[in-house]
């Protein structure tokens, strides 16, 4: 999967139809189906639409996806080949160009977040599948001068039902290209798929296996060398660059260029090793950001002091914030007794495998950069704008990612190796150490959350209080606010100061501290009022059938708890899917546990690869686990204290426990996210595991209270 070149002003409106530079090329707007044809000498062949079909009956599909290990490219091509009528084994994956008919309609960008990815392109990939199939067919048609309605599409040929007569589609797409675009194109029932809903090898695992996969890091600015760059920013994040003295780094062999930005200082060289020689021998002076002087322990005391604060209210669609208070209130008024627990998390980092890193080739008219980002149309907009260009003038060629997780949402990265390009005169390969990879990150926001429930004469749950105090301001409620759970009377504010540290989506994003503290909290209640976590779970999840359909297929999946042993329980709602988690343990009187499996069951619609939606549960559950044993970012003086893996420790092989998953017919419902769903119940699963044991823990990470892993 390479980037290609911008599209040649053809709109999304065209089918395209190219010659002998990449075999026969027919492309397809998935949004409309209308036709236009171009010329075999152009270059830039099939470019503004969805599928490419070669001389030689292969067919090539394009995807808007990133591939950072989650499949979704290959997914996309699946559910192409699967309406296009094709042998899966000839299908090929390319990276689409930036351009607007490639953006993901729910996104209305061309990104990969969110879990957005195959669950906004399935209709539209569909029907522009489909609509090219119908032509194909009729072009087959008028070939022999029969009916359309006597052919039919397979494995990538159209054959005539009474003559048993076969035409390729090579050989009738450039005839297709020329027919008027039919319209109201239908699409092949679930009863005929052959293809989605079956477990099929992904068109990304053999580069990966042999390593001829292109990651950022690997890539080559065209025929031409970059230079390889290394950076320093300021310590303090939110600080700025005021001055260095460039000579201590020219004076290493190698070195050819100093470049100054506004927080960072960059040494361009030969190589790696003389570029990092260069600027570890600069002496930059800085001015300290606002977060200077800041620690954790001031940051987390504001925030539990900001939840016993009333805070601002977070309201469900068609509700009003008087409404809402009075209801809590009037519910909290009649209840017998309050029943309250607070829960933290702290900082987490991205820790992508790949640190950033961009490759860049800047001309006075143009630019041309090779990144890992999952967010192309916001990365081609802040380089041509930091280049003072047009963003037309502005490539972006997409390689694979060694890790996403939201933090190559950003674009700092793609920006600085294109700044110190321009600056340098020569095309540049800019690499972030993990130690700056660490310390200038986008973190996910540290929160602590307090939770009450009023509780009636009855011992029943009559109005339920969520304070939030986070330093992420912009209403952080994913998971909360709407609920999954029928809670009576429910009052959600939040509050809380950001001294400046730079946060970001991190995988699932706010539901991992809220969903967190909510689980947490269901099972203390559940022991509170005499009744069991799941049983409490079932209650408050009476209507909502396909949450409790997860929940009850977790606990089916689990069965009965092994001697010796003690299981948690979460659940939670992200991006439409649902996922249920049992965590399995064992803990020592020594405070010592061991994770042994997790068990796991996802609700996230129509799957269209199962083998993939497995892969996604079981990598997101170890994510999440790694970062509630272990992970935490802390402040001292305004700088990240953790820089590298020694003290912000991942998950090892001996450590991960076994992960086992059951992936639910999602029936009609169309495709869900799976990406970031499974990340948010394992911490709340693991908590309330060692809560059974006997060990509650409510602050993130559990190894920072007193706990080791086995």
């Amino acid at each position: 999967m390479q980037g290609m070149a911008e599209p040649g002003g053809w709109t999304r409106r065209q089918v395209l139809v190219a010659g002998p530079a990449a075999g026969l090329c027919v492309a397809l707007s998935p949004w409309r189906s209308a036709i236009g044809a171009v010329s075999p000498t152009v270059s830039r062949v099939g470019v503004a639409g969805w599928i490419r079909i070669g001389t030689d009956g292969s067919v090539c599909v394009y995807s808007n996806a990133s591939e950072m290990g989650q499949g979704s490219p290959s997914a996309l091509a699946q559910i192409l080949a699967e309406e296009l009528e094709v042998d899966w084994g000839t299908v090929t994956v390319d990276q689409a160009p930036v351009a607007p008919e490639f953006f993901n309609p729910i996104t209305k960008a061309y990104m990969t977040g969110g879990s957005t990815a195959v669950a906004g392109m399935f209709n539209p990939l569909r029907t522009a599948a489909a609509t090219a199939r119908v032509l194909l067919i009729e072009a087959a048609a008028r070939r022999w001068s029969v009916s359309a309605s006597e052919c039919r599409a397979e494995s990538g040929a159209v054959l005539h039902a009474g003559t048993g007569r076969r035409l390729s589609y090579a050989a009738v797409a450039e005839d297709a290209a020329h027919l008027p675009a039919p319209r109201d194109i239908p699409l092949k029932p679930r009863t005929a798929w052959k293809l989605i809903g079956r477990p099929v090898p992904r068109r990304d695992l053999s580069a990966k296996v042999t390593g001829a996969a292109c990651f950022g890091i690997d890539a080559v600015c065209g025929d031409v060398r970059a230079l390889p760059a290394y950076i320093r920013h300021c310590p303090v994040p939110g600080g700025s660059l005021t001055s260095v003295d460039r000579s201590p780094a020219l004076s290493v062999p190698g070195v050819h260029s100093v470049v100054s930005l506004t927080n960072a200082v960059a040494v361009v060289a030969d190589h790696y090793w003389a570029a990092k020689t260069g600027a570890e021998r600069l002496r930059p002076k800085w001015r300290m950001g606002r977060l200077a002087g800041a620690n954790s322990t001031s940051i987390d005391a504001s925030l539990r002091a900001a939840t016993l604060r009333d805070g601002k209210v977070s309201l469900a669609e068609g509700e009003h914030e008087p409404a809402v208070r009075a209801a809590h209130q009037s519910a909290v008024q009649k209840s017998q007794r309050i029943f309250e627990r607070t829960y933290q998390v702290p900082l987490l980092a991205h820790a992508t495998l790949e640190p950033m890193n961009a490759t860049a080739r800047v001309s006075s008219q143009s630019a041309e950069l090779w990144a890992p980002t999952q967010v192309q149309s916001q990365m081609r907009r802040d380089v041509a704008k930091a280049l003072a260009m047009a963003e037309s003038a502005v490539t972006v060629h997409t390689t694979f990612l060694g890790g996403g997780f939201g933090r190559r949402l950003k674009t700092d990265y793609g920006v600085e190796a294109a700044l110190v390009a321009r600056a340098a005169n020569a095309p540049v390969k800019l690499i972030w150490s993990r130690d700056e990879d660490m310390r200038n990150d986008y973190y996910r926001p540290s929160a602590a959350i307090r939770l009450s429930a009023a509780l009636d004469p009855g011992n029943r749950l009559s109005a339920v209080r969520i304070q939030i105090g986070c330093v992420d301001a912009d209403e952080p409620t994913g998971g909360l606010i709407p609920s999954v759970y029928a809670f009576p009377n429910l009052l959600v504010t939040y509050g809380g100061v950001n001294p400046g540290v730079p946060i970001g989506a991190w995988r699932a994003v706010d539901h991992t501290q809220n969903v967190f503290a909510l689980e947490c909290f269901l099972d203390e209640l559940a022991g509170d009022v005499g009744s069991s976590p799941v049983a409490l779970r079932r209650q408050l999840l009476e209507h909502q059938p396909r949450a409790l359909r997860a929940l009850n297929a977790a606990v089916e999946l689990a069965g009965p708890t092994p001697a010796g042993r003690a299981r948690g329980l979460a659940l939670t709602e992200r991006s439409g899917s649902y996922v249920a988690e049992v965590a399995e343990i064992s803990l020592t009187q020594q405070r010592s546990f061991t994770v042994h499996r997790v068990y796991a069951a996802i609700d996230c619609g129509t799957v269209v690869n199962p083998s993939t939606v497995e892969a996604q549960m079981q990598g997101g559950i170890l994510f999440g686990l790694s970062a509630a044993l272990f992970s935490q970012i802390t402040i001292a003086d305004g700088a990240v204290r953790e820089g590298n893996f020694d003290r912000y420790p991942l998950l090892t092989m001996r450590q991960a426990p076994e992960v086992v998953v059951r992936v639910l017919d999602g029936g009609e419902a169309r495709p869900n996210g799976v990406g970031e769903p499974p990340v948010p119940p394992i911490a709340p699963a693991l908590c309330n595991a060692l809560g059974a044991a006997g060990v509650r823990c409510r602050t993130l990470p559990v190894t920072s209270q007193g706990l080791t892993v086995a």
